[in-house]
C-alpha cells in the first residue's frame, strides 16, 4: 500500500491554506479549542508554508551551508474572536506582511464555515548558528515573494 503524506495546504493568491481538523486533543473539557493550540495550529502553517516553498528548515538546521539560518518567533499577537470546537474544520491562512533583513512580520488568520474565528500577527527573525540576527539570504526573500 502507497504511503498516504500529510496535506501540506497550498498557496492560493498571495497566501499559504492549511486546513485542519479539531481533534479531541485539541480541546478542552468542554470540546472548545483550547488557546494555545491556536498558536500550535499557525506554527503548522508557517512550518507548511516555508515547505511548500522548498525552504527546508531542517536542513537549515544542521548549519552546513554558511548561509543557513533559523527562524526563532520573537513576537506574537493573537485575537480569539469565536471558538473552534471538537470535529471543525479549520483553515490557517499565512501571508507575509513586511520584510525586514533578518525578520518577517507574517498574518495569520483562522477561519471555519467562511467566518474567521482568530487573527494574529507573528514576527519572526533569522537567527545564525550562535542565535544573533542575520540577513535573510536573496534566494529565500525570492522564494517567499510567493506569499506577499
Amino acid at each position: 500500500m502507497a504511503e498516504i503524506l500529510p496535506h501540506s495546504g497550498f498557496i492560493k493568491d498571495g497566501e499559504h491554506i492549511l486546513p485542519i481538523r479539531v481533534y479531541y486533543e485539541d480541546t478542552d473539557a468542554g470540546g472548545i479549542v483550547y488557546f494555545a493550540n491556536y498558536l500550535k495550529f499557525m506554527e503548522r502553517g508557517r512550518s507548511d508554508m516555508l515547505r511548500l516553498l522548498e525552504i527546508e528548515q531542517g536542513e537549515m538546521l544542521k548549519f552546513q551551508k554558511p548561509d543557513d539560518f533559523k527562524f526563532v518567533v520573537s513576537r506574537t499577537e493573537v485575537d480569539y474572536l469565536k471558538p473552534a470546537k471538537l470535529g471543525d474544520v479549520v483553515l490557517v491562512h499565512t501571508r507575509l506582511s513586511k520584510f525586514g533583513g533578518a525578520s518577517l512580520m507574517m498574518e495569520q488568520d483562522i477561519w471555519r464555515s467562511g467566518e474567521r474565528i482568530t487573527k494574529a500577527l507573528v514576527k519572526a527573525v533569522a537567527l545564525n548558528k550562535d542565535d544573533r540576527p542575520v540577513r535573510l539570504p536573496k534566494e529565500i526573500v525570492e522564494k517567499l515573494k510567493m506569499v506577499i
